[in-house]
């Protein structure tokens, strides 16, 4: 049976995402290797295909492709096809990154010291592969404060600060379920075989209940798995020290008064004493969960809900979006109750070092890269008011909020009698985007409220004719349930058409984005580009930015402290590096490709796009991120641009997307 590497999984992917043909040179340049590589891979996937009766076909001089008038049913036999074999496969770590996640589980598992060839035994590999793995596994670990000891003779041991072990090993357990298993929890686990997961659930669920905010489900099942480690690490005499966590800054919080009942209740469910500071980890857990809406929060007194410094911390970011992008959401009270009760946990995970791994994060930044830009400017507030650094998953976070008001501004159209609730497992958040979309989509329609998982039951059938639901539903109800994805896909838009009268659809046309034609010109565009990393290429535009005088000498460093950040690549072979604030002499957007594609952060990269904005041209910003995000949807004509040696020909295929 084929074992299915990431290539092979990534070329299929690309060709299943086309209608049309596309050459081996793209797909070399996507996935990484040679057109040689990509005719072998073609040949082996072939042989695995025969099995279902469908085959990648080869037009000379067009590309490869897969018949698209078989239709959906092929195409989802052939994701069967290869998901079965992954699922057969999942067992045992074959992927570098699979092992890595397997010897530290087994480091941070292990009551003493654990030899490496131990592990290599374990997993069918030689001592050096081990070894190499043990690089990455250093690094993950110093995400977390937190080092190997090596001993001869002995092995290799974890040495660190507990709170901070479990934080790790709640990460590790993360990457390591599906997401299937986020949403069902079995009530035993391989980890954390000897505790009952389903008991602590009920229990926690119980007293979460006193909370003035309500928890989406997946922060409950963190919350649960949180404490399933802490049950079993305590077993193991590893406890969480009172001095790791001030309890005076925490003990005058709800939060604390939950997190003793919720510690009582497991002392005498599982017939064990938690020491003290297990009841301030709890705490924090609470404090850093994601909550979601509670209608009959919204008449409350909001500002001591989320507390004058977090209602104080909106005010300023969106004020700052105002000034810099000219956006104004300051009117809307949905973003800042949302946004409120966000960061009143995220300023928590991030001040207690709780790394909250954001799975949405790469369709965030490729979906919504101009939402994800505001978001770095509210983390730049943040840091700025509270002098803690927000990272990429939070950043992401934050994007959905914005991105959500984003489109609700777009969107402020009369709305008709259809109405709608959505229901995600998510938190507030993800559940407010995905209602924009869906009315971005359908601006007719009438979302009459966001719910988690657990109270879709109380949705009566007088409030609303449909129900779209990121999670599946198998019980019937007096509503109609439709089970779409969080992140909106054309499939999702199709099924949901079925359901929704024609009057309610979107039939407005693109928007005509020909003012930004004279942000280009032939003396910013360059072929052949020929260096090492992506900091180079950086510094090589922004130079000659700097001599033609569309900038000033602070330009460069703004656009690597923007880079510094988070990647900008946005996928499908473009990047857009661009400073943190407009603040160019003069708007323009040098063109720079690559002789050959280079690695940007984790994604591929040929086509450069440097943008260059003044103040008076700041508006321009999101029109252009929207194009380029139209450039990521059509994969082929990105192929082309990086094929053009001269400028008017650039520009005409660069327009020619309608």
């Amino acid at each position: 049976m084929l074992v299915l590497n990431n290539r092979l999984k990534t070329l299929i992917k690309e060709l299943l995402s086309h209608k049309e043909p596309v050459t081996s040179e793209y797909l070399a340049k996507v996935i990484g290797v040679t057109s040689r590589t990509i005719r072998n891979d073609v040949k082996t996937l072939n042989l695995e295909l025969k099995k279902i009766g469908v085959q990648i076909e080869a037009n000379r001089g067009v590309g490869y492709f897969i018949d698209p008038t078989l239709g959906q049913p092929v195409t989802e036999l052939i994701e069967e096809l290869f998901m079965l074999q992954e699922e057969e496969q999942s067992h045992a770590p074959v992927l570098p990154e699979e092992r890595v996640l397997y010897i530290l589980k087994s480091i941070i598992m292990a009551d003493d010291f654990i030899a490496s060839e131990q592990i290599a035994n374990e997993l069918f590999v030689s001592k050096s592969t081990i070894d190499n793995d043990l690089k990455q596994v250093e690094k993950l670990l110093g995400k977390y404060n937190l080092t190997l000891f090596k001993k001869q003779n002995y092995g290799i041991k974890l040495v660190g600060n507990e709170m901070n072990i479990r934080f790790c090993l709640s990460e590790s357990l993360a990457n390591i379920r599906n997401e299937q298993m986020q949403f069902e929890m079995n009530s035993t686990n391989p980890i954390i075989p000897d505790v009952n997961i389903e008991e602590i659930k009920t229990i926690t669920k119980e007293h979460i209940d006193q909370l003035p905010f309500k928890m989406a489900e997946l922060p409950i099942n963190n919350l649960v798995m949180h404490i399933a480690i802490a049950i079993q690490r305590i077993k193991k005499g590893k406890n969480v020290e009172v001095g790791t966590i001030e309890l005076d800054q925490i003990e005058d919080q709800v939060e604390y008064l939950v997190a003793k009942k919720i510690v009582e209740s497991i002392e005498e469910k599982f017939s064990i004493k938690i020491p003290l500071g297990e009841v301030a980890y709890i705490t924090i857990h609470l404090l850093g969960a994601k909550h979601f809406e509670d209608k009959n929060l919204l008449e409350a007194d909001f500002i001591h809900l989320v507390g004058e410094s977090s209602y104080q911390l909106i005010n300023d970011i969106l004020a700052e979006i105002k000034r810099v992008y000219r956006i104004d959401l300051c009117a809307d009270r949905e973003l800042i109750y949302g946004l409120g009760l966000h960061l009143r946990s995220a300023i928590n995970r991030i001040k207690y070092k709780m790394n909250l791994r954001n799975p949405l994060l790469k369709k965030i930044k490729s979906n919504y890269p101009f939402s994800f830009e505001l978001g770095i400017l509210a983390a730049e507030i943040i840091q700025t008011n509270s002098e803690l650094t927000v990272n990429e998953d939070e950043i992401g976070y934050i994007a959905i909020h914005l991105e959500a008001a984003v489109k609700r501004m777009k969107n402020k159209k009369r709305r008709e009698v259809k109405r709608v609730a959505i229901v995600c497992a998510s938190g507030l958040g993800t559940a407010k985007l995905l209602a924009a979309s869906i009315e971005s989509k359908f601006p007719g329609i009438d979302i009459v409220g966001t719910y988690p998982s657990y109270s879709i039951k109380n949705i009566k059938k007088e409030a609303a004719d449909l129900i779209l639901s990121t999670i599946p539903v198998r019980e019937d109800g007096p509503i109609p349930i439709l089970h779409i994805n969080t992140m909106l896909t054309e499939k999702d838009v199709e099924k949901v058409k079925e359901h929704i009268s024609s009057k309610y659809l979107n039939e407005g046309k693109n928007r005509s984005l020909k003012k930004l034609q004279n942000l280009f010109s032939e003396d910013l565009f360059f072929t052949e580009i020929d260096k090492k990393n992506p900091i180079e290429i950086i510094k090589s535009l922004t130079t000659i930015l700097t001599i033609k005088g569309y900038v000033d000498d602070s330009f460069q460093q703004s656009v690597l402290d923007r880079e510094g950040i988070s990647p900008t690549a946005i996928g499908n072979l473009v990047a857009i590096p661009h400073p943190l604030k407009p603040n160019a002499l003069g708007s323009c957007i040098a063109i720079g490709i690559l002789k050959k594609p280079m690695k940007w952060g984790e994604q591929s990269v040929q086509l450069v796009l440097l943008l260059a904005l003044n103040e008076k041209d700041k508006e321009e910003f999101s029109h252009l991120f929207n194009h380029l995000w139209q450039l990521v949807q059509h994969k082929k004509l990105v192929d082309e641009l990086c094929s053009k040696e001269n400028f008017t020909d650039f520009i005409h295929q660069f327009y020619s997307i309608k």
